[in-house]
Formats: C-alpha cells, sequence, structure tokens
C-alpha cells in the first residue's frame, strides 16, 4: 500500500485533480451501487523532485508512469556522441512515462526543471487491480487517449513549418495553450527553460532564437522580459505560425 507525501512549500501551486491528465485512474470505481477507491494499491502522491534530477533516464527499466502535479520537466535523448537533444516539455497535468505501458524501458530522460512534484503509478500494481476491475482498464485506455491527443497538438507545432519565424511561434502557442489553466492566464507564459534549451528543442542557435524574439518585439506580437513572455497580438502570432 502506497502513502501520500504532504508537501508544504508556500509558493508551489499545484494542477487540480480535475484538470490531470491521470484523473482518469483516480477516480472511485463503481460496483453496483457502491463506489470503491482502489487507488492507494497503485497511486503514490506529490512525491518531489529537485531541480536538475532526472526522475527516470533512457533505456532505465519502465516501471511507473507519472503526472506533474508542480512545476516542469524537460525531455532528453543522448545521441551516441553523448550530446543531448531536447525533445519536449510537460507541465502541470501532464503525463510522463506513458510509452513505458507498452515497452521494457524508457525512451528518454526526463529531467526536473525547478523543484517539481509527480504522481507516481505503480504499472505492475496498476495491472493487477485492473484484473479485478476490469473497469480500471477501460480508465486507462483513457489516461492515454487524453495524453496521446495533447502530444499529437505538440508534435505539430514543431514540424512541417516553412520558416525558423513560423516554427519558434507555433511553439510559443503550444506552450501558452498547455500552461493557461494551469498559469491563469491567456495571453501571460513563464517559460520553464532558458533559450539555450529552447534552441536547442527546436533546432536553432541561440542567436538566431534572440534575434526571432527580437522581431517579433519589433512588430509588436509580444512582449519578453527574462522568461516571461506577453502575447500583445495574438492574431498576428496565429498568422506568423499557421500562415
Amino acid at each position: 500500500m502506497t502513502t501520500c507525501i504532504k508537501v508544504k512549500q508556500p509558493k508551489t501551486k499545484y494542477i487540480d485533480c480535475d484538470s490531470c491528465s491521470m484523473q482518469p485512474v483516480c477516480l472511485p470505481l463503481k460496483a453496483g451501487k457502491t463506489e470503491i477507491s482502489i487507488m492507494d494499491s497503485y497511486l503514490s502522491k506529490r512525491n518531489i523532485v529537485t531541480i536538475s534530477t532526472p526522475l527516470f533516464q533512457e533505456k532505465e527499466k519502465a516501471d511507473a508512469i507519472y503526472a506533474v502535479c508542480s512545476g516542469s520537466f524537460k525531455l532528453t535523448e543522448t545521441s551516441p556522441e553523448g550530446k543531448e537533444k531536447v525533445i519536449g516539455f510537460r507541465f502541470p497535468g501532464e503525463l510522463i512515462g506513458e510509452d513505458a505501458i507498452h515497452t521494457p524501458n524508457y525512451n528518454y530522460n526526463a529531467v526536473a526543471v525547478g523543484n517539481t512534484t509527480v504522481c507516481r503509478v505503480d504499472l505492475d500494481e496498476l495491472n493487477e487491480c485492473g484484473k479485478l476491475m476490469p473497469e480500471l482498464q477501460l480508465s486507462l485506455i483513457s489516461l492515454l487517449s487524453k495524453q496521446n491527443s495533447m502530444l499529437r497538438e505538440e508534435f505539430t507545432s514543431v514540424v512541417a513549418k516553412h520558416t525558423a519565424e513560423s516554427l519558434l511561434a507555433a511553439f510559443i502557442l503550444n506552450m501558452l495553450k498547455r500552461n493557461a489553466q494551469y498559469q491563469e492566464t491567456e495571453s501571460k507564459l513563464h517559460l520553464p527553460v532558458g533559450r539555450d534549451v529552447i534552441a536547442n528543442h527546436l533546432g536553432f542557435r541561440r542567436e538566431t532564437l534572440s534575434r526571432i524574439f527580437s522581431k517579433f518585439q519589433q512588430k509588436g506580437l509580444l512582449s519578453i522580459q527574462a522568461k516571461d513572455v506577453e502575447i500583445l497580438d495574438l492574431p498576428g502570432l496565429q498568422d506568423v505560425a499557421y500562415n
């Protein structure tokens, strides 16, 4: 039986459970006219992951999936030459390591950006509970379906773009959409990582990224101060991203 770890951090903001991708396997299950909660058998809540610490590493045995409660993660791959490539990010309410359900090992590194907390679902225990209550298997399918939808949006935001400007604009809009509910704003975005990491993810040089940010500011599309971005002209930014 797992236990909940209660964390007291003055400025930590957690995603609401109703907005979390893990919700389908956290809800009580109906058995006739009664509801049964067995999530404590496989779910451990709010485990702390400190800054720059890997939640798991590439090729490590995959034994759990995670939902981000607070903070964010960068996902990376390591080339045979030892170079790091940033392949994505995960924000509050999103899953990490969901491909572990189908593969024996994790396919990437998940590294905490700042101090974070996650909910952890043990896959072996989840499967055992699923044998007793088939409804849980359906909940798991729902969970994966929701995550796959988010992944498709993330993928389309960084591929098939004709210019570096459209690629960066699509990336910003994708980040804005995924963080809007958590940050309670539809026009402001706090970037969780620095420009070096963003440039790595998009395949730019840092100088190229800075040049495009400056161009966007000159056009009045956005304002940026360090890692804080405010969208000033959403339709204009959308035109750059999708036209």
